[in-house]
Parts: structure tokens; sequence; C-alpha cells
């Protein structure tokens, strides 16, 4: 397989896994009834457009890097409570659901996306650093 099917190809999955994500979303205002679903919808949604959108053109490196920037602070802003301490258990995937396995713990569940999120942004500057060699 050529380097620039494989770029596309990865590009396509990328942007239509973060695109399925988005909405995903629309349960999210029913499932928590706290009425984040948009700002995640934005975040999923925006990930995904520019995985769609270096399919075709390439990006500006910075602005690039200002959104994966971006997403790294969104991690670890979700991974501190109200007194600024970490807590990196919110990444531990064994605690995705509550003790009685009936429904999921946001914290994690929003760490953990939030950290898919940034590896996938750290694919794409990588793509698109190839991309301009």
């Amino acid at each position: 397989m050529n380097r620039s099917l494989l770029r596309k190809t990865l590009l396509l999955l990328g942007g239509v896994v973060f695109f399925v994500f988005a909405l995903l979303q629309i349960n999210d205002a029913s499932q928590y009834g706290n009425y984040d679903a948009w700002a995640w919808i934005g975040l999923y949604g925006i990930t995904s457009g520019i995985s769609f959108w270096m399919l075709r053109k390439s990006i500006s490196a910075s602005w690039l890097t200002a959104w994966t920037g971006f997403s790294a602070g969104s991690l670890f802003f979700r991974l501190q409570d109200d007194f600024g301490n970490f807590h990196f258990s919110r990444l531990d995937f064994s605690t995705l659901w509550n003790e009685q396995q009936t429904q999921m713990i946001q914290n994690t569940n929003e760490s953990g996306g939030l950290l898919i999120m940034l590896i996938w942004c750290l694919v794409l500057l990588r793509v698109n650093r190839q991309r301009s060699i």
C-alpha cells in the first residue's frame, strides 16, 4: 500500500470515527441531565472536520498545533477537581462503570474521550508534517 493511500485511509477512518462520536453525544443530555452535549458535539465535530479537510487540502501547522494544545488543555482540565488536584484515576478504564455496573461514570468517560481526541490530534500533526515534506 502506498503512503498516499494509507494517509487517506487513516484520515477517512479518523474522520468517520469522530463524526460518529459527535452523533453519539446527542444522547448525553438525557443520559446525564447536564446538557453539555453541544460542547462534546463541537469538540468531536471539529476534530472530524479537520480529518476530512486534510483529505483534500493541507492545514496550517500552527492552527493544528493550537487545536492539539487545546485538546491537551481540555484533558488536563478534566482530570482536575474543583481545587486543582489531578485525578489520573479518571483515565483508568476499569472505573468506567459505577459499582453496580449500571451507569457510566462521567469523569472517566469524558477523560477517555479527550485522551482519544488528543492522541488523534498528535496523529494529525504527524500526518500533516509528512504531507509537507
